[in-house]
């Protein structure tokens, strides 16, 4: 016996609608919060991300010349030697993947669950599940990246945001036309 979400009772079809409303408003509070706090620009979350502690040859020239790290202000560039901009630690990188992979890790099973359920062809349901994931997975991951490699691969970052929010959009749209619009088999 298959299930859909077409044959949800009124109060299942509630539920639904109600869960990815809410998984809406969550999201689009996310997005704000980012663009509030870090920016809204792969070059944002390169800097708010970014490793902005010396380079070798500015390390040396410190170290010949016999000052602190905080008592030298080598050039404009590198404005971020005064205090306030410092790089975001590694312990705090980490905290922050961590409740994200366990937050994405809920949505992750909710939302698959929901289109486990739509009356979509197989192969769409692995097409989708998989972008979602690769998105969700990318966007802390890719965090990392841009602190232990290189700030140039915010770009990870950025695009998976919009990856889970075009995840979740079309999950969201093929469960609501099942429900609403489509009839029962």
């Amino acid at each position: 016996m298959k299930f859909f979400l077409s044959s949800l009772p009124f109060s299942g079809k509630i539920a639904v609608t109600l869960f990815l409303i809410l998984l809406w408003y969550g999201y689009i509070l996310a997005a704000l919060n980012t663009r509030l706090s870090i920016g809204s620009t792969a070059a944002s979350i390169a800097e708010h991300y970014g490793d902005h502690s010396l380079t070798k040859g500015e390390a040396q020239q410190i170290e010949e010349q016999g000052f602190s790290e905080e008592e030298v202000v080598i050039d404009h560039e590198h404005e971020h030697l005064k205090e306030g901009n410092e790089s975001i630690t590694p312990q705090q990188i980490v905290q922050l993947g961590h409740i994200h992979v366990l937050g994405f890790s809920l949505l992750f099973i909710s939302l698959g669950t929901i289109l486990l359920l739509s009356n979509i062809g197989e192969g769409w349901k692995v097409m989708i599940l998989s972008l979602l994931f690769l998105s969700f997975s990318l966007d802390i991951g890719g965090l990392f990246l841009v602190r232990f490699v290189s700030g140039s691969l915010a770009v990870i970052s950025f695009i998976s945001g919009i990856g889970t929010g075009g995840g979740i959009a079309t999950i969201s749209v093929l469960a609501l036309y099942d429900m609403w619009f489509r009839r029962p088999d």
